[in-house]
């Protein structure tokens, strides 16, 4: 018998093309380990061994195996149920009462996965005839009913297979079970006994017209970019400080809640977002603004809508609601931190936003039938014996998501936070799925450029055309009646304040955002003619004078950056100094006649001059002669006499 590598490793090398495609459609963990890091459009290639490695890795199986729907763990059951070999001494390997003492003491609570990595290389590995356990499990079905079960069941065993949970071992006909799916799969209980294939539907309370349910997604879209671009541009001015533990405190977020105007769940929403999207990364105990966020905030709202989408769908954590991880004092860890990551969210808000969109458009679904199919579609993640889903990080205090509830009150939780969030986004409205988001989730995956231009025009409609000219008021204020775009975003945020945003965008021209536009090395042609070519309306005179006074008085006093200052006796002098080498390459400029300055410190432009043979005088800023006197050199007061 072989070991788990190895008889893994020969199955993987009897796979064909399609069947190492199926085989990363079904393990994303192992496509992201293999693949993650290869740039787009680069190929990507993994020899079998490396294949191996990440199948092998329990935390990934043990994944898989959460992520399975009801009658898929029953078939699991049915083939451990069935197995050869001694059953009972593998279960007691991994799901003994000696295992839980070991799992939270060992080697300085090295963790589960690690201790099973341990145990995983004695004792025997678990073969089964998967015939025997088709019967065995579809034996108390009716003859009508059993034909159909049987058929599921070798449907169910095939995405078992591709997902190397199970797989044939060679030159026989019995099937391998992947080590840690014993660890992972409940204990034989009556809830667990029967298949059950029927899936609960999720019940329409209502149904709504869509054009409700798109008007207030597309409100929530334009408030979702308003705050999130709002907490951004923060960030992007001033990096944040993170905990010396990682991620941000809670002093920080009030801080930014204060700075942005936003609420505090906002903003720990946002941050997450846009983590997730790459526009933040923390960074030498900061939070910074990446380059992807310069691209970003100079893209199209719905450019910009679809990145934040994207980033919520894919976001390995819940956030928001009664499912997001708590402290033992029931606080949410700190933002980004190693501990605020529950590793399922995404898996979690990816059923029930896919349950949603089963129910058509402007289904209004009941939460409580919602929370009824989660549990069958992922029992084991809703498991009423389960203490809830830990971060695994193995540092943290964190409690786990779902934590101390049973299975339909965790998943009941789990659909409050998915409504939170989705809420928040414009993915959900009135509680129902908002049409961009079902276009997402039931669009062709056929036809690649026609789901590409349904997704597009869906987002359209949620993030409306972006506008590309304002109306300018008689106060100096300018309105977008809409979403502005980038140029236009770009050019008033640069020549005035921004009061407003959100379904209008409102500027308002000042005499100091006149001057913050010609201080940037712009001229008063340049902002006229910005204005011709985004305002509709002509420049009042008021607007006219402004801009004129503001430009005739900029640069009539120039403040130069200097470290010290040269004053000559006269200009034939300073003429002379100027033109010294050692000077020159200091940087002096000539600002008068008999007036030098130098970016460079005192003491050393001194040096300076007195080897090049000049006798300087130093002063202070005052004007007042600085006296310079050696001191003599002496004994230290704590020097003892030797006699």
């Amino acid at each position: 018998m072989h070991d788990l590598f190895s008889s893994l490793a020969h199955h993987v090398a009897s796979l064909p093309q399609d069947g190492v495609d199926a085989l990363m459609g079904a393990r994303p963990d192992v496509a992201e380990v293999l693949f993650g890091d290869v740039p787009d459009g680069q190929e990507a290639q993994a020899d079998v061994g490396s294949i191996t490695e990440a199948l092998v890795d329990p935390d990934g199986a043990a994944e898989a195996v959460l992520r399975l729907s009801r009658p898929a763990v029953q078939v699991l059951m049915a083939l451990v149920d069935a197995a050869e070999g001694d059953y009972g001494g593998l279960r007691h390997r991994f799901g003994g009462l000696g295992f839980a003492d070991l799992a939270r003491r060992g080697a300085g609570g090295i963790g589960v996965t690690e201790v099973i990595r341990v145990l995983s290389m004695a004792g025997g590995a678990v073969e089964v005839d998967p015939h025997s356990a088709r019967a065995a499990l579809c034996e108390s079905l009716t003859a009508a009913a059993r034909p159909a079960a049987m058929a599921e069941f070798d449907r169910i065993l095939v995405r078992l297979t591709d997902s190397c949970l199970v797989w044939p071992e060679p030159g026989g006909r019995s099937f391998r079970i992947h080590d840690v799916v014993m660890d992972v799969l409940p204990e034989p209980a009556p809830e667990w006994e029967g298949f059950d294939l029927v899936q609960p539907l999720p019940e329409v309370a209502r149904r709504l017209p869509v054009a409700d349910v798109a008007g207030e997604a597309q409100a929530a879209a334009i408030a979702a970019l308003d705050s999130a671009e709002r907490l951004l541009r923060q960030v992007a001015t001033d990096a944040v400080p993170l905990l010396k533990a990682g991620g941000v405190g809670v002093r920080e977020v009030k801080r930014l809640v204060r700075a942005s105007g936003l609420a505090e769940e906002a903003i720990r929403f946002w941050l997450y977002i846009a983590d997730s999207a790459g526009l933040v990364a923390c960074q030498d105990d900061k939070l910074w603004a990446t380059p992807e966020y310069d691209q970003w905030i100079s893209a199209e709202p719905s450019q910009r809508y679809a990145a934040l989408l994207g980033a919520w769908l894919t976001l390995p954590t819940s956030v928001l609601g009664p499912f997001a991880l708590t402290d033992a004092a029931g606080k949410p860890p700190a933002v980004l931190s190693d501990s605020a990551f529950d590793g399922v969210g995404h898996y979690v808000r990816a059923v029930v936003l896919e349950l949603m969109a089963t129910c058509g458009g402007g289904a209004v679904v009941e939460a409580g039938s919602l929370a009824d199919a989660l549990v069958w579609r992922m029992p084991l993640l809703m498991d009423p014996e389960d203490e809830g889903i830990a971060c695994g990080c193995g540092e943290c205090d964190s409690q786990p998501a779902g934590g101390g509830l049973s299975g339909k009150e965790a998943a009941t939780a789990a659909v409050a936070s998915v409504f939170a969030e989705g809420g928040l986004l414009g993915a959900v409205a009135f509680g129902a799925l908002a049409p961009v988001a079902r276009t997402l989730l039931t669009g062709s995956q056929d036809d690649v450029s026609a789901m590409a231009a349904d997704i597009a025009a869906a987002l359209t409609a949620t993030v409306p055309k972006s506008v590309g000219h304002v109306r300018l008021q008689s106060d100096m204020t300018v309105v977008a009646a809409g979403l502005p775009s980038a140029r236009l975003t770009a050019f008033f945020d640069a020549t005035a304040e921004r009061e407003a945003a959100g379904a209008a965008t409102v500027w308002r021209i000042t005499d100091s955002s006149v001057r913050r536009w010609l201080d940037s090395g712009r001229s008063a042609e340049e902002l006229r003619s910005g204005l011709a070519e985004f305002c509709v309306d002509e420049p009042s005179q008021a607007l006219s004078y402004l801009i004129d006074d503001a430009a005739r008085r900029h640069g009539l006093v120039d403040v130069i950056a200097a470290q010290a200052v040269i004053v000559t006796a006269d200009e034939k002098l300073g003429d002379e100094l100027a033109m010294v080498p050692v000077l020159v390459r200091l940087g002096v400029r000539r600002i008068a006649g008999t007036v030098l300055v130098l970016d460079a410190p005192q003491q050393e432009v001194l040096s300076v001059l007195r080897f090049a043979g000049y006798l300087p005088s130093a002063h202070q800023a005052d004007g007042a002669v600085t006296v310079t006197a050696v001191a003599p050199p002496r004994a230290s007061p704590e020097a003892v006499p030797r006699f």
